[in-house]
C-alpha cells in the first residue's frame, strides 16, 4: 500500500509542475486513454487471462495498478511467443538437417532419402602405370611401356540402415570382371555378416584396399599365395569389429569366373580366417599384430600353379613359378594337389612420422597318394617415413586412407604429403619334393609417393629383383640360371 502512495504521489507532483500533461484529459476510471491510445491493444485476444485488480477509488493509483496488470500479461505473451519461435526454428533447423543429408558432397555424392535408411554412392579407381626395365642378366627381353593397372567402377549404398551392399566391375589387362557383388547386415552390436563375392579374410595387405597400399603391388609371397585360397571369392562371412579387435571368417566357394560343365570337377572351396589385435591404436601411435588362415581344396584338375612377377604389372614375365600338375581321371588313381593350407603373421607399428610393417606366410600342399607334401614361404618388410609430418593411419585391422595435412593447391603454397619407402621382398618357392632345383625371387624397392589429397596420389618405385632358376632365364645354357634386372615404375591413382 505504501508503494501504490508513494507512486500517486509522484504522479501527483508530475501533473503539477508539468503543464502539458495538465492538459491532457484524465482517464475516466481505468477506461484508458481512448481510441487513439493503443496500450490497451499491446496484448493480444488470446493472451493468456488475469484478475482485474481492485479499484481503490484512486483514479491514478487504479490506471497504474491497469498498466502493471497489463505488463504483466505483456510478458508472459512474449514467453510464449518466444517457445513458438524456439519451437519454429528448431523444426526448421532440423529439416534443413534431414534435406543436406540426403545429399551429401565429396569426391562421389552419397544420395539418401531424409531419414536416412536408404543411401546410395557411385565408386571408382583408376591406376594407370608406367614401367621401363633394364634387364641385367638372363637374357630377357622386358617390355616397357604404359599400362592400365586397375579400373573400378560401382555402387556402394544401405538398405533399412542395417543391410550394407556393393557391387563393382574391374577392368584389367583388357578383360572385364565382376570384383565385387555382396550384402552385408550389421544389425548385431560389434557383428557384421556378409554374403556374395567379397574379399576373403588374408593378410594385411591383402584385406586392405588396393588404394591404400605403400608399394605400386603387394609382396610376391601374398599375389602367390593368395591366388590359391584367397583374393575375392563367393562365400559367407562372420565379421566381428571394433576399434582395436577384429576378426572375420567364412566358407568361400572360388571366383565367379569359374565355368564348369560335365567334364570339370565340383567347385572347390575353402575355409578362411583372419584375427588381429592393435594394443595401441591412436593418432600417430599404432601396434598392430595379425594372424590369418586358409585350408582350399578340389583344385581345378588337381593343379597348381604358385608365381609372381617383380612387383611390376607392365611386363607379365614372372620372375619365379612352381607347377603342381596333376590328373583326375575318372575311376583312376588321382594326382597332383589334393589341399593347400596357409598361416600368416603380420605386424606393423607406426610411431609418428615412421613406420614399419611386414608380413610371413607359409603353404603347405598335400598330394594325393604317397607324393610328399609341398612347404613353400615367403615375406616382406618395409619401413615408411612422412617427410611432411603425416602418420599412416589403421582401422579395423587394416590401413586406411592417407590423408595431407594440407591437399595440394600450389596458390597456398600447399604441397600435399610425401612419403619415403623401402622393402625388401621374398619368395621361396624351393622344395626337393617337387624339383631338385632352388627357385627364389628377392626383390629391394625404393619409393617416393606423393599425396596430393586424400584421393589423388603419384608412386614412383625403383625395383631391383633378381630370380634365381627364373623363367625369365633365355637359354641357361648360354644365360646361365639366374635373371636380374632393374623396374623404374610410376602411377597415377584415383579413387572416389
Amino acid at each position: 500500500m505504501l508503494k501504490h502512495l508513494a507512486g500517486s504521489s509522484l504522479l501527483a507532483l508530475t501533473l503539477a509542475t508539468a503543464p502539458a500533461f495538465a492538459q491532457e484529459p484524465i482517464p475516466d476510471q481505468v477506461t484508458g486513454y481512448g481510441e487513439s491510445s493503443g496500450i490497451d491493444t499491446l496484448v493480444a485476444d488470446d493472451a493468456p487471462a488475469e484478475a482485474a485488480p481492485a479499484k481503490t477509488g484512486d483514479p491514478i493509483l487504479d490506471r497504474l495498478n491497469a498498466l502493471e496488470a497489463k505488463i504483466a500479461r505483456l510478458e508472459a505473451r512474449n514467453k510464449e511467443l518466444e517457445e513458438k519461435a524456439a519451437f519454429t526454428e528448431d523444426r526448421v533447423q532440423k529439416v534443413e538437417v534431414r534435406a543436406a543429408k540426403s545429399v551429401q558432397p565429396g569426391p562421389a555424392p552419397t544420395f539418401s532419402d531424409v531419414a536416412g535408411n536408404f543411401t546410395f554412392k557411385p565408386r571408382g579407381t583408376f591406376q594407370i602405370d608406367y614401367a621401363g626395365y633394364n634387364e641385367r642378366a638372363g637374357g630377357y627381353d622386358y617390355n616397357n611401356g604404359t599400362d592400365i593397372r586397375r579400373a573400378r567402377f560401382g555402387f556402394d549404398g544401405t538398405a533399412y540402415k542395417n543391410f550394407k551392399w556393393r557391387i563393382e566391375a574391374e577392368y584389367v589387362k583388357g578383360n572385364v570382371n565382376l570384383l565385387d557383388a555382396y550384402v552385408s547386415y550389421g544389425g548385431v552390436k560389434n557383428w557384421v555378416f556378409t554374403i556374395g563375392q567379397q574379399k576373403a579374410p588374408y593378410g594385411l595387405e591383402a584385406n586392405t584396399s588396393d588404394s591404400f597400399n605403400t608399394f605400386l603391388e603387394r609382396g610376391m609371397a601374398n599375389n602367390a599365395f593368395g591366388a590359391v585360397g584367397a583374393e575375392r571369392r563367393v562365400g559367407v562371412t562372420a565379421g566381428y569389429v571394433s576399434d582395436k579387435l577384429n576378426a572375420t571368417f567364412g566358407v568361400f566357394g572360388v571366383g565367379e569366373a569359374v565355368q564348369r560343365n560335365a567334364t570339370t570337377p565340383d567347385e572347390g572351396y575353402s575355409v578362411n580366417g583372419r584375427i588381429t589385435w592393435d594394443p595401441i591404436l591412436d593418432t600417430g601411435k599404432v601396434v598392430h599384430l595379425g594372424v590369418s588362415s586358409y585350408y582350399a581344396t578340389n583344385f581345378a584338375a588337381n593343379s597348381l600353379t604358385l608365381g609372381d612377377r617383380p612387383n611390376s604389372r607392365v611386363d607379365g614375365g614372372q620372375i619365379v613359378s612352381a607347377a603342381i600338375a596333376g590328373t583326375a581321371p575318372a575311376g583312376g588313381p588321382q594326382t597332383g594337389a589334393k589341399d593347400a593350407t596357409f598361416l600368416g603373421a603380420e605386424a606393423a607399428i607406426v610411431y609418428g612420422p615412421f613406420s614399419l610393417q611386414g608380413e610371413y606366410g607359409h603353404l603347405a600342399v598335400d598330394r594325393f597318394g604317397a607324393a610328399s607334401s609341398l612347404d613353400f614361404d615367403g615375406f616382406y618388410v618395409f619401413g615408411s617415413w612422412f617427410v611432411t609430418g603425416e602418420s599412416r593411419v589403421f582401422k579395423n585391422g587394416v590401413v586406411d586412407r592417407q590423408k595431407p595435412f594440407s591437399d595440394f593447391d600450389p596458390t597456398k603454397g600447399n604441397w600435399g604429403a610425401f612419403e619415403l619407402a623401402a622393402r625388401y621382398d621374398q619368395l621361396d618357392l624351393t622344395d626337393t619334393g617337387l624339383s631338385p632345383l632352388k627357385k627364389k625371387a628377392t626383390a629391394w624397392t625404393g619409393a617416393l609417393n606423393w599425396y596430393l589429397n586424400g584421393n589423388t596420389k603419384l608412386l614412383f618405385n625403383y625395383i631391383r629383383f633378381k630370380g634365381t632358376n627364373s623363367p625369365l632365364v633365355i637359354a641357361p645354357l648360354i644365360n646361365g640360371t639366374t635373371a636380374k634386372g632393374d623396374a623404374f615404375a610410376t602411377r597415377l591413382h584415383f579413387d572416389f
